[in-house]
């Protein structure tokens, strides 16, 4: 058995054994702390002395009863808890010093897993197809905001997560940059570029990766740096044209982060989530207004993790498992397979234009 009161203790040797080992960010560990502090906290407000191997998953079905009765957490959000408390639990020292058995989600509660080819229409419900996501980068295009369609042509292409773009740098992108700080183009428009995510920028901090870009998108890069350079001032003509602020030159020069926000500061992520979200409801009012037929409903449905699945599914047409995998920084092909949906219509005219093959 194991005093309550001495939990805390084993915690913190947990959390810093986890620390060394998985090299987890400082965001992932503040959250497992809290989660698991919070089950502590229960235990102590309601007189549990110790935990045992006769009491130990009881008390773990009262606390989730409790989050979900009491506290009103959604079932998802008390499923991460109890996954983060198990853990705990399971660890060496706690489960010697308990004398339990392994405790698994099923033994908490029932956990029905989800057949993979409902995970893929669940999610394939929401990605978007070429045709719609090049809608939603034209209706950026048309509002005339130079930042945030480089943002989500950045996302479309690469499929990186959220917290890797907020964290790009200028020279994470892998072509020179000129005496201005912009990019040097390549001579061949149709080449695609190496972005490389640095090990401290990707989820758990495992390794580095390389994912890429479209000339295009470099293009959309360059162009919001120049903006970022310049003011539009009224000529003798009565005619805007954009002005060089050579301070603004200087530090774009200087500058290290790529993406920032209107103070000339890193960008955040609830800034880039509040973005997508912002060109979201733009589509669908210009669907509205324009009287287009579309069977999404882009204020619904879109968001980072999309543009994420949207991205990688659009590798997907061309490249392998394995290749897709590389790009989205998965540990393993089953987290790879959910993010995979083929546009059926594309496979057909694929197929079309070969069918000569078949004969």
């Amino acid at each position: 058995m194991i005093e309550v009161n001495e939990l805390t203790d084993y915690l913190d040797e947990y959390l810093e054994e986890k620390q060394e080992v998985k090299n987890l960010t400082k965001e992932t560990i503040e959250k497992q702390t809290f989660n698991i502090s919070k089950f502590i906290e229960y235990l102590e407000a309601n007189g549990i002395d110790e935990l045992n191997d006769k009491n130990v998953k009881k008390q773990l079905r009262h606390y989730r009863r409790h989050c979900l009765k009491q506290r009103g957490n959604k079932r998802t959000t008390v499923k991460t808890y109890m996954m983060n408390i198990l853990e705990f639990i399971n660890s060496e020292d706690v489960q010697e010093e308990i004398q339990h058995e392994t405790i698994k989600m099923k033994d908490i509660i029932e956990v029905k897993a989800e057949d993979p080819e409902t995970a893929k229409k669940r999610i394939e419900k929401i990605s978007l197809t070429w045709q719609q996501s090049n809608f939603f980068l034209d209706t950026i295009k048309q509002s005339g905001n130079i930042r945030d369609y480089a943002i989500c042509r950045t996302f479309i292409d690469s499929g990186m997560r959220l917290k890797e773009l907020v964290l790009l740098n200028k020279t994470d992108i892998q072509v020179p940059l000129d005496d201005d700080g912009f990019y040097v183009m390549p001579e061949d428009t149709n080449e695609f570029i190496d972005v490389y995510l640095r090990a401290e920028t990707t989820k758990g901090e495992l390794k580095d990766r390389t994912t890429f870009i479209t000339y295009d998108t470099l293009e959309s890069l360059n162009d919001m740096m120049r903006e970022r350079t310049t003011k539009l001032r009224k000529n003798t003509n009565g005619v805007y044209r954009p002005i060089i602020q050579r301070k603004k030159a200087d530090e774009e020069r200087m500058r290290e982060e790529l993406f920032t926000n209107i103070k000339g500061k890193r960008i955040g992520k609830r800034a880039v989530q509040d973005i997508i979200k912002k060109h979201a409801r733009e589509c669908d009012e210009r669907i509205s207004t324009q009287g287009f037929d579309c069977p999404i409903n882009y204020t619904k449905n879109v968001s980072v993790h999309i543009l994420r699945h949207t991205a990688l599914s659009h590798y997907a047409e061309i490249l392998t498992v394995a290749e897709v995998q590389s790009i989205a920084g998965h540990s393993n092909s089953q987290t790879t397979d959910k993010y995979i949906h083929i546009d059926r219509e594309q496979m057909k005219h694929k197929l079309k234009a070969n069918s000569n093959r078949f004969l």
